[in-house]
């Protein structure tokens, strides 16, 4: 079975998007495993690093993948050109984008389509959103041609998000070393617990670890990493790297960006060797790691 990884985080900011980007890369590029990546937020910045996104003045403003390589108008009658992983709360087909990364390929994001999906009422949101992205990727296209798929989600714990955990095989969650984004690991702690009291035992949800991000070598940002390494509850899922703020993140996730991969600086480089070393551990822990349980 693809294992399946989201990063997902209970507030924006937390460099939940660069994680994704970086983790799917890592796993393409250095692993060199089949990789689908897949933007459930609305905000589509994951999907923009890959493949130019509109905007629909007929959805104001909303963002919509262009149309895709292969589409071909006076074949394709039934299709409009483009597809995203939206498709799938509307019973359509999805047609993943390749990227300029080898090994890597995108579900994007649909702006419009992903918010109706996640304004569904209450009586429905079960079976129309929170469980269909696990039934399309348990199809056998999908584990026949995937070795791992990384899933950006919407920084909130709505359906979309509810949806993409539902899904998932293992769980990152990005936290910058703030009160407030401490704050909010709680609530995604609290979603991880109530999947894995639904799930069965030989289908778990492993948490692979809170992940200190953007920390910066000040006074507060090193006392919120320590009493979080020792909080009760929390400090035995505290991954033993950190991801400090750097200006690079940021600049090479930009369009054109060269290099267009931070896999494609020198190996010495530290901003490589800082992210590498998170991305390996990462792996080692969906691949060989011990599952860890619910603590009461």
């Amino acid at each position: 079975m693809a294992k399946i990884v989201v990063n997902a985080t209970h507030k924006g900011g937390e460099g939940k998007t660069t994680n994704s980007i970086i983790l799917a890369e890592y796993i393409a590029l250095v692993l060199g495993l089949k990789t689908l990546i897949i933007d459930m937020d609305p905000q589509a910045n994951f999907s923009g690093r890959y493949i130019k996104m509109e905007y629909d003045p007929s959805y104001k403003g909303g963002k919509i993948p262009a149309l895709h390589p292969d589409y071909e108008p006076l074949i394709d009658k039934d299709w409009d050109g483009r597809s995203s992983i939206a498709n799938i709360f509307y019973g359509e087909e999805v047609i993943p984008y390749p990227t300029s990364i080898p090994n890597l390929d995108l579900l994007p994001a649909h702006s419009i389509k992903l918010q109706e999906a996640e304004a569904v009422t209450k009586n429905d949101v079960v079976e129309k959103v929170h469980l269909q992205l696990k039934r399309f990727l348990e199809l056998e296209d999908v584990q026949n041609t995937y070795d791992m798929v990384i899933i950006d989600t919407p920084p909130s714990k709505g359906p979309l998000t509810i949806a993409a955990i539902k899904a998932a095989s293992h769980i990152v969650i990005p936290a910058q070393m703030e009160q407030f984004s401490i704050e909010g690991i709680y609530g995604m702690l609290q979603l991880w617990k109530q999947e894995t009291y639904c799930r069965a035992a030989n289908n778990p949800i492993t948490l692979v670890g809170i992940l200190p991000n953007q920390v910066r070598d000040i006074k507060l940002h090193k006392q919120f990493l320590s009493g979080l390494r020792k909080g009760k509850g929390l400090g035995d899922y505290v991954m033993p790297h950190v991801i400090k703020k750097r200006a690079i993140y940021t600049e090479i996730l930009v369009e054109d960006a060269n290099p267009k991969s931070i896999f494609e600086l020198p190996v010495n480089h530290v901003a490589r060797n800082e992210y590498e070393t998170a991305c390996r551990y990462i792996m080692e822990k969906v691949n060989h790691g011990e599952k860890k349980g619910v603590r009461n």
